[in-house]
């Protein structure tokens, strides 16, 4: 079996344990990924987990012990759509699931502009990118000048340029091997709690043992939150939700890798959101909304206002917070949904089956683009260096599982909370 390596003899924060069962690969991979996956209790974080994992068309590694059995849980729902759904996460304990995906298998599911972004990035073919670009500009130029002969010579010769490009793109990617993903479901509502320190720490001596064993090792490293927002469970102005809480510490948890500093926010149940802001309907009106599952007892009524929803969901865009770039993904969980308005009494009924789902459409797209967008595919000498200034001697592996971790300096949070504006009309996906 292929080796892997335990970064933590124990649990290095008492309250927590996730990272005793937590190893790392020897060989086989060329970048690992660990994406939390934070939302509060009933948001859909173990869903989106097994969404992304169908998504990726990811397979699991040789795994043993603690981390097979909980691959083993999550492949049980990837596969079988009648399998109960989990227990929410207990406090003190944050699972992780790894999973690997080839990365020739990325390039054939991005699409055209995400796989020559894939290319760019990692196969080293700029040059023949530009090659190719510059002959088509090149052509076209001359069809404007009236050489109609030359032009289509140009623009072929770029087409064809264009096309080896690729074919050694694919090639070189299917060399470089899998990238590993690890999901780490964290409960949201322990992140602003008087736990929310140890949470922190914890993800904190994770990206620090990684990073080390990557540069050791020479492959690239990523660490990136995933912030769940549930359209349904974000109250209303009055009472706020978690998300909101949640949403205002994501940058804190984006800065723990001083490298890719990205964060994603994936909003599910997407197919309620244009009901509940429904063109014409007053800003601070609050409506209720009971959704069902197929086969199942009706849920309880959520009341949500639709300026909330319109905030965080429909006009929430890309951008930068202070040094955190941050992302969003709009999908629905559900592979079919009914919902029923009554406008005169404010009421929203949402049936729905989840069944075997997985992102879809856009959403498939953009987060596999931002999956990879996330990983250093050409780490620079600076990385190496600084780790060499900061550990001249690698102490031996046994050494380094029962040695303490260093801690881990909390960065001050930039983020600056969004001034009171009114919500305006957007492009929907």
């Amino acid at each position: 079996m292929e080796g892997r390596t335990p970064l933590f003899a124990v649990d290095p924060i008492e309250e927590l344990r996730g990272l005793a069962s937590l190893t790392d690969p020897d060989d086989g991979v060329c970048a690992v990924i660990d994406l939390p996956v934070i939302g509060a209790r009933g948001d859909g974080k173990s869903q989106f987990i097994i969404h992304a994992i169908r998504a990726l068309h990811a397979h699991a590694p040789p795994l043993d012990g603690a981390e097979l059995a909980l691959n083993r849980d999550a492949m049980r729902l990837v596969l079988d759509p009648r399998a109960m759904r989990p227990e929410a996460t207990p406090p003190g304990v944050v699972p992780h699931f790894t999973f690997r995906v080839r990365a020739a298998g990325l390039w054939s599911r991005l699409g055209r502009a995400g796989a020559a972004r894939l290319a760019w990035r990692a196969a080293g073919v700029r040059g023949w990118f530009v090659a190719a670009i510059g002959l088509v500009v090149a052509g076209i130029a001359i069809g404007i000048a009236g050489g109609a002969a030359v032009a289509l010579l140009a623009l072929a010769s770029g087409a064809l340029v264009g096309a080896c490009a690729a074919l050694v793109a694919r090639g070189r990617l299917a060399r470089r091997g899998d990238v590993e993903v690890a999901f780490w479901d964290i409960a949201g509502e322990q992140v602003y709690s008087a736990g929310a320190a140890d949470y922190y720490a914890m993800l904190g001596r994770l990206v620090d043992a990684r990073r080390r064993r990557a540069c050791e090792l020479g492959r690239a490293y990523a660490f990136s939150p995933i912030l769940i927002c549930n359209p349904l469970t974000l109250g209303t102005v009055e009472t706020g939700s978690p998300y909101e809480k949640l949403r205002q510490l994501l940058p804190v948890f984006g800065a723990l890798d001083g490298d890719a500093v990205r964060a994603l926010v994936a909003i599910n149940r997407w197919a309620i959101v244009d009901p509940i802001c429904a063109r014409g309907a007053l800003r601070d009106e609050v409506v209720e909304v009971t959704s069902r599952g197929r086969d199942e007892a009706a849920g309880p009524t959520c009341r949500v206002s639709r300026e909330q929803v319109r905030v965080h969901c429909l006009d929430a865009e890309d951008g930068r917070e202070g040094d955190v770039r941050i992302s969003y993904i709009r999908y629905d969980t559900a592979i079919r949904a009914a919902i029923d308005v009554d406008r005169d009494a404010a009421t929203i009924g949402y049936d729905f089956d989840d069944g075997p789902g997985a992102l879809g459409g856009e959403a498939r797209g953009k987060f596999l683009d931002w999956l990879v967008g996330l990983v250093p595919w050409q780490p620079g000498a600076r990385d190496r260096v600084a780790v060499a200034v900061e550990a001249p001697v690698a102490p031996p592996v046994a050494a380094r599982e029962t040695a303490p971790m260093p801690a881990v300096a909390e960065p001050a949070s930039r983020y600056a909370p969004p001034s009171n504006v009114w919500s305006r009309p957007t492009r929907t996906p």
